[in-house]
């Protein structure tokens, strides 16, 4: 149980190293604005926005807060999940927010930040976390669950756009946790099918 919990460790870590890395390296580069999410330029063809734009973020600030979302996330998830498992709810995740804003939302021209995602991220942790601590798993899923029913019927938390430097745009954050949701059932589906094709081996 402790190896696997160190591979897990390993792998989950190797993971929010990158994303840290890579979203500090398009803040001081300034790519942030051919990488950004932009209606205009996916609707020419540029899908990869749809992916890329959640490693950009408006400022410092707004940069530092999904890195303290990101470091919540390792710090009380990290060994609920392989890699693999990580990279599924990331990009599931990124796509739901992408194509969400992009089907759902024609008058938002741009977006930027990982928030959706990580909605997604907290999402697929506490479902693991309901496993081992059930009590603390629903009081967090609780409270996830209410701040996303506050921001669908109130807009955003007071404060959180004035700490971001900008609108937060909420259905984002609505559209990561239904990815998550999805990415839960995906693995878990996966993980049933492959456990009925070693068992017919």
């Amino acid at each position: 149980m402790m190896n696997n919990n160190r591979k897990n460790l390993f792998g989950a870590y190797w993971l929010w190293a990158v994303i840290l890395v890579t979203t500090l390296i398009i803040q001081l580069s300034g790519w942030g604005v051919d990488l950004r999410y932009d209606r205009d330029l996916i609707s020419q063809g540029r899908y990869w926005l749809l992916f890329s734009g959640h490693f950009v973020h408006l400022n410092w600030s707004h940069w530092a807060l999904n890195i303290a979302g990101l470091a919540i996330v390792a710090f009380f998830f990290s060994t609920y999940g392989l890699l693999w498992n990580w990279l599924i709810v990331i990009v599931i995740c990124a796509f739901f927010v992408g194509f969400g804003l992009y089907w759902l939302h024609p008058n938002i021209g741009w977006y930027v930040g990982l928030s959706g995602v990580l909605h997604g991220l907290f999402i697929f942790g506490v479902s693991r976390e309901i496993k081992v601590h059930p009590t603390s798993g629903y009081v967090l899923l609780i409270l996830l669950v209410g701040k996303l029913i506050w921001e669908k019927l109130y807009g955003a938390l007071p404060g959180s756009q004035e700490m971001a430097g900008g609108t937060v745009i909420t259905d984002a954050h609505l559209f990561g946790g239904i990815g998550g949701v999805i990415s839960v059932v995906a693995i878990w589906a996966v993980l049933r099918l492959n456990e009925q094709i070693l068992k017919a081996t």
